[in-house]
């Protein structure tokens, strides 16, 4: 905000009156603000980039809000209530995230912070198949890789070969997830409690998935 700026909003907190842009006479204003800010203002004051009396008007009541990077314990609640937003805003039914989904988005870094987390959480529900829970696999980014890699037993790793040609998506995501349950299955002789542990589903998960995608456990 400029300096000029700064000071007429100064003006109106301080005096309560204001004269919209074309009036001859000053109105009352009845108002709180609340303000927020990543700039270091303390720093600004001392560059006479921003004025020290309004610092001190708007600063009554300071809040301080770590990134989300140093809250991690927030990221389920605040993934469950953006998966909520989706959900009503698109007119889905109810979505839900699994274990193995949330440990990877508190791993993330989140240099944007919570809006990066709502874009996650947003491109995920959007990618998830009716029915089905939010899973790692479809988290967008590197992470989700070497964490899917963790999660395979041993001696039993997978390896994909991507096409070139793909030309639906969300096909191209449900061939995955097949392959990935149907290796996992065989793994556990057919055993869907142990293969649900294994990729950190809920066991009426998996058999939903087995029951959506059509797989033949034998």
């Amino acid at each position: 905000m400029p300096l000029a700026l700064q000071a007429k909003l100064l003006r109106v907190l301080e005096s309560g009156r204001y004269r919209p842009l074309g009036a001859s006479e000053e109105r009352c204003a009845d108002l709180r603000l609340v303000a927020a800010t990543h700039q270091p203002l303390r720093e600004h004051i001392r560059t006479q980039q921003f004025r020290a009396d309004l610092y001190y008007r708007l600063g009554q009541f300071p809040l301080n809000l770590p990134p989300l990077a140093e809250r991690r314990d927030d990221i389920a609640q605040l993934a469950q209530s953006f998966i909520n937003d989706f959900c009503l805003r698109e007119e889905r039914e109810e979505v839900g995230i699994t274990p193995a989904a949330l440990r990877l988005l508190k791993q993330r870094d989140y240099p944007g912070n919570v809006r990066e987390l709502k874009n996650l959480i947003d491109y995920a529900c959007a990618m998830t198949p009716q029915g089905a829970d939010i899973d790692a696999y479809v988290l967008p980014g590197e992470q989700e890789v070497e964490s899917s890699r963790a999660s395979t037993p041993q001696g039993n790793s997978m390896a994909f070969t991507l096409p070139n040609d793909i030309d639906d998506l969300r096909q191209a995501l449900r061939d995955v997830e097949t392959a990935i349950i149907r290796q996992r299955l065989r793994h556990f002789g057919g055993n869907r409690a142990q293969a649900a542990a294994s990729l950190g589903l809920p066991k009426r998960t998996l058999a939903h998935k087995c029951q959506l995608l059509e797989l033949d456990t034998k």
